[in-house]
């Protein structure tokens, strides 16, 4: 027997073959203790979980977003004065007997002379004598007038004490001698009697001088008479009913019987929009009167279909002769009806005027085709309600695209899940009293798939008269949309468009919107998603560098994975949730493009059982060994990558919907079982 070594021949290496056993790690979890209630996620009173997500004021609309009320009405009107009437006239003038006397022959006249001693007389006839032409004037009043209308009363009364035949009357302008009336004739006369014609002298210019041309055609004589060549014969003229066209002269205070009479505020609300009633609360019909003539006018307008405390509104335009005149009447807390026309019963407020003229007493230069012009608006008023039809306005939802940006996600992704039921709410005060018509598209696609929301057009709630404002809401979701497919395809894009309709089904004419002056339309945005889903076979896998592989430079490490015996984890769980998983592991040598080996975990967590409702009734315990062998460990060397694939599935096979609740409980417990060999 050899008694002696030599050491030097051992190796220097040493091998260990351990067997290590321990707990890894053991819980007790809640859903309760991952998921904590805030804003966002809620827990109902029985515990169930939503996830809201609010924005508020995604709309704030006011009237003037819609409407433009600030100058609604207006009239602008130039009123031509027209004819104007003014004041009678009168002269008179005594033609002696002797003075016609001296168109006698002169025995003829010596014999009326020798006649003339105060007792009785045969009164000798005489021919026909033209006594020229007699000045009457200067009448008050005028200058000269072009008449519209006007008479011309000639009188002529017999003072003499013989009979006159017929009596010829002319009379003229003076002095260009133009003719006021064409020659008369006065029937014969009787001593004592008197007779008149009243002449139209319409169209006619008159002067304030004017000369009368009498011709006496003779006499028959009388017997036994007084013959006083004092005794006259009295011509009168008298001019009455006169209206002027133009001219200088003095016009009495007076009210114009045309243009005074009615017309028409007209409203311009804009295109489409019919306006029947409404109620001013602080506002003011503006005006600017201008004067073209020489007469002070004064305008009474009177707005007959308006009513402030029980009255309509009225108002005096006192306009100097020839200036502008600004101003403005109140409308404050006034009510009207822009209806009674017949023909257009909307957008008409009537307006009735009266137009006054007076020179003061002065003469002036007149014409009827001097005009006052008339401008009436109503800026900015302040409205308390307008009742009416308010068009089918439409607005554009332009057609837009959003990219979710999901796609790098959803290529780790297979499988299918289905989220039973979200939604989407506005809710929303309104005051405008206007149906809305809300047509909204939305396209969902994922790589060939697509899916339509299939939202029918929907009308927004609106109150009514005399209600002013109302709350509501609506709600998109499964019952009258595909919402809920569409969120869980889930899409990479979603293209949409939309539009607003005012009056969607209500046709012009049907005259009962009303809109306030406070009117506003407020929303905000609801979106919830109740966790009540199922997740068939969903697999994520994602791709990591392996980190089991040696570094370079580490073949002095006394334990390396390529050494590993085995490593065993021993997984034990009670599963209060309705929802399992399974792990595979794989090693991925990317250069060859190939899986070098897989380690298979199904059911680490088995799926609680769930009742009709898909509620958790009962916990199911399941236990799941894995065995990372010597092998596994080998060819991780060869393998550049290591891939995840975590497979999740929801109670029932993952084809019924399952409800999460906060007190859902996971009981487990990890213990790992490792055998190295340690080269030293």
């Amino acid at each position: 027997m050899k008694e002696t070594y030599n050491l030097d021949k051992l190796s220097d290496r040493m091998k260990l073959s351990p067997v290590f056993a321990f707990p890894a790690a053991k819980g007790n979890l809640t859903l309760s203790d991952i998921v904590k209630p805030d804003d966002t996620v809620r827990f109902d009173n029985d515990n169930f979980i939503r996830i809201v997500i609010k924005k508020d004021s995604v709309f704030d609309l006011r009237l003037k977003d819609f409407y433009n009320f600030s100058d609604i009405a207006s009239l602008d009107r130039g009123y031509i004065l027209g004819e104007v009437m003014f004041s009678d006239f009168h002269g008179s003038k005594s033609i002696t007997l002797d003075a016609i006397s001296l168109f006698f022959s002169s025995a003829l006249r010596a014999t009326f002379l020798s006649l003339d001693d105060g007792n009785p007389h045969d009164f000798p006839s005489f021919p026909s004598t033209n006594t020229g032409e007699h000045s009457f004037g200067p009448f008050a009043g005028f200058e000269n007038a072009l008449l519209s209308s006007g008479m011309l009363k000639i009188k002529v009364k017999n003072n003499l004490t013989a009979p006159l035949n017929d009596i010829k009357v002319h009379v003229y302008n003076s002095p260009d001698h133009s003719e006021v009336t064409p020659e008369v004739t006065i029937p014969s006369l009787l001593p004592g009697e008197s007779d008149s014609i009243p002449v139209n002298i319409a169209g006619r210019i008159i002067r304030n001088n004017m000369l009368v041309s009498v011709v006496f055609t003779g006499s028959p004589g009388a017997s036994n008479v007084i013959v006083d060549m004092d005794q006259t014969v009295d011509v009168s003229l008298q001019g009455y009913d006169l209206e002027a066209v133009s001219g200088r002269l003095i016009v009495p205070e007076q009210i114009l019987g045309s243009p005074s009479g009615k017309d028409t505020i007209d409203l311009d609300p804009g295109t489409d929009i019919e306006i029947e009633s409404g109620k001013i609360l602080t506002g003011s019909l503006a005006f600017t009167a201008i004067s073209g003539t020489p007469l002070a006018t004064t305008i009474k307008i009177t707005l007959p279909e308006t009513s402030r405390s029980g009255s309509p509104v009225q108002e005096n335009i006192i306009i100097p002769p020839l200036q502008t005149v600004n101003g403005s009447v109140s409308l404050n807390n006034t009510t009207a009806d822009f209806s009674t026309d017949i023909h257009k019963p909307y957008n008409r407020l009537p307006v009735n005027y009266e137009i006054k003229v007076s020179s003061g007493g002065n003469l002036v230069n007149f014409s009827s085709l001097d005009e006052v012009q008339l401008k009436l608006s109503m800026p900015d008023p302040d409205i308390d309600y307008l009742k009416g039809y308010f068009g089918q306005k439409i607005e554009e939802i332009e057609k837009d695209t959003i990219f979710t940006e999901l796609d790098d996600v959803l290529k780790k992704i297979t499988g299918s899940f289905h989220i039973a039921d979200p939604s989407i709410k506005l809710n929303y005060s309104n005051s405008f009293g206007i149906p809305v018509g809300i047509t909204f598209e939305a396209n969902g696609k994922r790589e060939s798939t697509a899916v339509n929301l299939d939202l029918a057009p929907f009308t927004i709630d609106y109150p009514a008269f005399p209600v002013r404002d109302i709350t509501s809401s609506f709600r998109i979701d499964k019952t009258n949309s595909k919402l809920a497919d569409l969120v869980s395809l889930p899409p990479t894009e979603v293209a949409f468009s939309g539009s607003g309709k005012l009056n969607p089904s209500t046709p012009p004419g049907t005259r009962n919107n009303y809109v306030f002056g406070n009117s506003r339309f407020i929303a905000s945005l609801e979106i919830e998603v109740p966790l009540e889903l199922w997740i068939n076979n969903l697999q994520f896998a994602d791709t990591v560098d392996n980190f089991l592989k040696s570094d370079e430079g580490d073949d002095d490490s006394p334990l390396k994975p390529e050494n590993m015996e085995y490593f065993r984890l021993k997984i034990t769980a009670s599963n209060g949730f309705p929802l399992g998983a399974s792990l595979k592991v794989i090693l991925y040598d990317s250069l060859a493009a190939s899986n070098l080996d897989t380690i298979n975990a199904p059911d680490i967590i088995k799926p609680a059982l769930v009742d009709a409702s898909g509620k958790v009734t009962a916990a199911v315990e399941s236990e799941t060994i894995i065995d990372f062998d010597k092998d596994f460990f080998s060819k991780s060397e060869q393998a550049d990558k290591m891939i995840f694939v975590f497979t999740l599935i929801t109670s029932g096979g993952g084809n019924k919907n399952v409800k999460f609740y906060s007190d859902y409980k996971l009981n487990f417990r990890a213990n790992l079982l490792v055998k190295p060999n340690l080269i030293f």
